[in-house]
């Protein structure tokens, strides 16, 4: 027996009209995360920058307050372009909600990002407060880590030091100004330089034996447009020389971005050195919520940690005394250990060899540095076969800007293992050291022990928010 089975069919309900149009924050779900960033911007206080942009003449600004949701309510489903987030503005009913139906220009939302920076870290501290009340970030494990983050500039759009010399020295001497406008624009009024006169340029430089053949491609083309450009832009390209010249001067790298030249060259885990810049972060243990976060221009990790707490604190109030602070041998440094012990907080920092032995990847040598006990209270070096070493002097370190102490007179002479120990035959035990030597010790010692080797293991919870904002918001 044949059964016939049928299926309803929805009509087509396109060009639909509603008799009473229903109110759009029917439309919003009630859960969803709009209504949080509507809360938590109705929280911060925009009286300051209304008065600004009420004293002001000409056609009405939109709200701070708007923009700021619009923006956040953006960054928040990983949209960054102006241009997108203004096309949203138009189409999307959570934007329009957010926006009251406002309808603001790529333009405006790109000048409030540079105007008004200030108003996102507002937001941020808002938002770890707002979390903090809730119970939901509670600072008993306080993970800390870095990552590096690309700038927005190419390692092919860089100009070096010797060329930005050159082309200041140019302006200074007018040669390319005031002083060469007639041989330039000739009867032209000189609003851009007329066919041939790139040429021109050339023969200038040329016939300037200080600057011929020294001026390469990134140096020239910034050289040129300095000539097209009227008033303005000569005062920009000013501007944008000179602080790159001070980053330079502050880097004392040999390149700098004229697009982002507070960037700096790091190399990242993929071993690539790119313009970037070290992102901090502190996050809660128990929740992963970023309660601090620092951007730095040093590559490295290992001042960074001070900074970080001292957000932390900002943002929070004085950390409670015992707060698990795991962070990754990057940090370790006898600095911080010591700030982390004169704060009462309860570090995990391993060094480098014990970092790479929990990976499975370092090898265990019986007569490193860590082997040899230090007492504090005589200031020598114990070995492992029992000798003695005694701090013989110190010497001043160039790199690190700081006294190191050296410790030797072990008879290293009679020693068994003197050829494995020390390398080579005419060689006696040195240790090298600062000031800091009883806190690492004490960390070293820590370190080992199946406690805090737990502990450390669930540091990991801090690139949780890294693996977000590089890979779901897309920011490398």
């Amino acid at each position: 027996m044949w059964m016939c089975c049928f299926m309803a069919l929805r009509e087509d309900k396109l060009g639909q009209t509603w008799l009473i149009p229903p109110s759009i924050d029917e439309l919003i779900p009630e859960n969803h995360i709009c209504h949080l960033i509507i809360a938590l911007v109705d929280k911060l206080d925009f009286s300051s920058i209304d008065e600004k942009y009420r004293c002001t003449r000409g056609r009405p600004a939109y709200p701070r307050k708007m923009l700021l949701r619009l923006l956040l309510m953006a960054y928040t489903d990983c949209v960054f372009s102006s241009r997108k987030i203004a096309k949203l503005a138009e189409e999307n009913v959570i934007y329009m909600y957010i926006n009251g139906g406002e309808k603001p220009d790529f333009r405006t939302i790109c000048n409030f990002k540079i105007e008004c920076k200030y108003l996102f870290a507002m937001a941020f501290l808002e938002t770890v407060y707002f979390a903090r009340t809730l119970g939901m970030v509670k600072l008993g494990k306080l993970p800390i880590d870095g990552t590096i983050i690309k700038a927005n500039a190419s390692n092919q759009h860089t100009i070096s030091k010797e060329d930005l010399k050159l082309v200041q020295e140019l302006i200074d001497k007018g040669i390319l100004v005031d002083v060469e406008e007639d041989d330039l624009y000739g009867d032209e009024r000189g609003d851009q330089l007329p066919p041939g006169s790139q040429s021109k340029i050339c023969e200038i430089l040329d016939e300037n034996d200080d600057f011929k053949g020294k001026l390469h491609k990134a140096g020239f083309n910034l050289l040129n447009r300095y000539v097209k450009g009227d008033e303005e832009e000569k005062h920009k390209l000013q501007e944008t020389i000179t602080q790159a010249r001070e980053e330079l001067d502050k880097s004392e790298q040999d390149a700098v971005s004229l697009s982002d030249p507070e960037s700096r060259f790091m190399k990242n885990k993929k071993d690539h050195t790119e313009l970037s810049y070290n992102y901090q972060a502190a996050v809660d243990g128990d929740s992963s919520i970023i309660v601090a976060s620092v951007v730095s221009q040093d590559p490295t990790d290992h001042k960074q940690l001070q900074p970080v707490i001292e957000q932390v604190e900002e943002n929070l109030g004085p950390l409670p005394k015992g707060t698990i602070i795991p962070a990754d041998n990057g940090y370790y440094g006898g600095e911080n250990l010591h700030y982390l012990e004169e704060k009462g907080s309860d570090g995990y920092i391993p060094h480098k060899k014990q970092s790479s032995q929990m990976k499975g990847k370092g090898k265990d040598n019986p007569y490193s540095k860590d082997k040899f006990s230090y007492d504090p209270l005589k200031d020598e070096f114990t070995c492992p076969e029992g000798g003695i070493l005694t701090c013989k002097g110190k010497y001043f370190n160039k790199s690190t800007g700081k006294y190191f102490y050296t410790y030797y007179g072990a008879h290293c002479k009679d020693c068994p293992v003197k050829l494995e120990c020390t390398g080579r035959k005419g060689r006696v035990k040195v240790i090298s050291c600062n000031e800091y030597e009883p806190e690492r010790q004490r960390m070293a010692r820590k370190m080992e022990t199946s406690k805090a080797k737990e502990v450390y293991q669930k540091r990991k919870i801090v690139e949780q928010p890294f693996g977000n904002i590089k890979y779901n918001m897309k920011v490398h």
